[in-house]
């Protein structure tokens, strides 16, 4: 809730007082950043004693199995975002302007790739226990649907709120086969998130690296 509906309503306010800027870059950025900042902090001040225990808990069977399965996700994703802008991984107005020739890392007028990064670091994070450790859990314990069932159910909803919160059309595709492939990791890894947030932020410093370097 305060990921979806403020990041909204901050957008909204950037873009009123805001108007002598590259409006869509500036409230993108900054909406991102507060929304996911305060989301993440929301989390840990709920879950700080179980934090630790999110990290992992399978064995190395099945570590291995995840990793392999985690690197051909990335190699997909990463490859589909260089094809078209239709199959981004992050929205276009950040590849955009990544992309442009006049991107700074800590620097700029509407924003910089630095909070980018920070911003879509922490959404990523948020997500993978939001969608995969507590949205699993209730889904796997609350219902009787098999894990494949568990896997279809939750990979659907955690994309449907990844559009929710980033608002972003061209991400579609990729966030679905992104949050089906973390969903299978987590339900195959006696419910651990540890790797699925490493593999998401290399996906997230793949992009920046496609697009900024």
């Amino acid at each position: 809730i305060l990921a979806f509906f403020g990041n909204g309503i901050i957008m909204v306010t950037l873009a009123v007082i805001q108007k002598d800027s590259n409006t869509d870059l500036y409230k993108y950025s900054y909406a991102l950043l507060v929304s996911s900042v305060v989301a993440l902090a929301a989390i840990i001040i709920v879950h700080h004693k179980d934090l630790i225990d999110f990290i992992w808990n399978g064995n190395k069977n099945q570590f291995f199995s995840c990793f392999v399965l985690g690197v051909m996700g990335v190699a997909i994703v990463s490859l589909l975002s260089l094809l078209t802008n239709a199959t981004r991984v992050i929205p276009s107005v950040f590849t955009d302007y990544l992309h442009s020739g006049y991107a700074r890392f800590f620097s700029g007028k509407d924003s910089n790739a630095f909070i980018i990064l920070v911003s879509l670091i922490c959404v990523v994070v948020v997500e993978e226990i939001v969608f995969r450790r507590l949205l699993i859990d209730a889904i796997d314990d609350q219902t009787m649907l098999s894990d494949t069932m568990v896997i279809i159910v939750g990979g659907l909803i955690g994309a449907i709120a990844d559009f929710a919160w980033m608002m972003s059309v061209e991400t579609i595709i990729t966030s679905l086969i992104i949050n089906f492939i973390m969903t299978g990791i987590y339900v195959n890894s006696n419910r651990s998130v540890g790797l699925n947030i490493l593999l998401r932020v290399l996906i997230i410093v793949i992009q920046f690296l496609i697009f900024y370097v």
